[in-house]
């Protein structure tokens, strides 16, 4: 008798895998060619349509009609499907329950690019977007398990800390991604900036989620910082940029200049995009910033 997990195992790997080669399905199950062949004709004698193709771009294929679709089950239902296969037992349960796992394993995949057909989020960066997407990818295994992760974070002040963090979600706010949880190295919740998280380890060790409240901290600033009431004014050939860094209510026009106030970061960061612009703008308030840019400006040439 052959099997039967493989069998169903082997199926589903062709069902969900568009078109699979004997040496994939060899490797991936440590099995020969050759039986990967009988198990195979065994599935096709039991009446399910699978095609051979010949060549380099060949491989074992389903029809169409019998491809399951990675939506075919809502997020919820895939959750607790996978849960009452996990609690039957038996090889059987648990081969379905590994294919459920790889199929809310694409839907999580194309999360990350669409999420409606009006709204596209893409969390991907336009510089090396591999790398973030992956991260975003362990984030959201450790969130879904309920395990800690190592992270190394790198703070404001540039200052490398190693802790131990039990994420609980992932925030989209002003632009930024952020991930909030419990963080053992400061005893509290806390918000972290993707972008600065340098690498994530899995720990595969289970946390308890503690009662919390992530709506109090997106009310705050993430990162605490000082802020202060900033006017410039700025040229009409920067407007695009200005508008988009602090949006169109931000900007005035005031005869052929144009004005912009906004509260903003006291940090190295703001500076920097505000020396960005060059000569095409002129801070008009407060003071610090204007003697920080000129102090910067002094740095600049004194190393000339």
């Amino acid at each position: 008798m052959r099997n039967t997990s493989l069998t169903f195992s082997i199926l589903l790997t062709i069902l969900t895998g568009g078109k699979v080669t004997k040496r994939y399905l060899a490797d991936k199950f440590e099995i020969s060619e050759r039986t990967v062949i009988r198990y195979v004709e065994a599935i096709a004698a039991a009446g399910v349509p699978v095609y051979s193709v010949r060549g380099k771009n060949g491989g074992y294929s389903v029809s169409s009609e019998y491809q399951f679709d990675s939506a075919f089950f809502t997020d919820y239902e895939m959750k607790h499907l996978k849960a009452l296969l996990a609690g039957e037992g038996g090889e059987i349960s648990l081969a379905i329950a590994d294919k459920l796992g790889y199929m809310s394993k694409r839907k999580r995949d194309a999360q990350f690019l669409i999420e409606t057909d009006d709204l596209i989020i893409d969390a991907g960066t336009w510089h090396n977007p591999s790398l973030y997407r992956s991260k975003m990818e362990t984030l959201q295994r450790a969130i879904d398990k309920h395990e800690s992760l190592n992270m190394m974070y790198v703070d404001r002040y540039e200052a490398h800390t190693h802790r131990l963090f039990d994420p609980y979600c992932r925030i989209l706010k002003d632009g930024l991604w952020y991930v909030y949880g419990w963080c053992h190295y400061r005893e509290d919740f806390r918000l972290f900036k993707l972008a600065r998280i340098k690498s994530l380890i899995e720990t595969h060790e289970k946390f308890e989620r503690k009662p919390s409240d992530v709506y109090a901290k997106l009310d705050g600033s993430f990162d605490d910082f000082e802020t202060v009431n900033v006017e410039f004014e700025f040229s009409s050939t920067i407007l695009g940029e200005i508008e988009e860094w602090l949006g169109f209510d931000a900007v005035t026009e005031r005869g052929y200049k144009y004005v912009a106030v906004a509260e903003l970061p006291v940090n190295r960061a703001t500076t920097a995009k505000l020396l960005g612009f060059g000569s095409s703008i002129r801070i008009i308030s407060p003071a610090s910033v204007k003697n920080e840019i000129a102090d910067e400006c002094r740095r600049v040439l004194a190393k000339m």
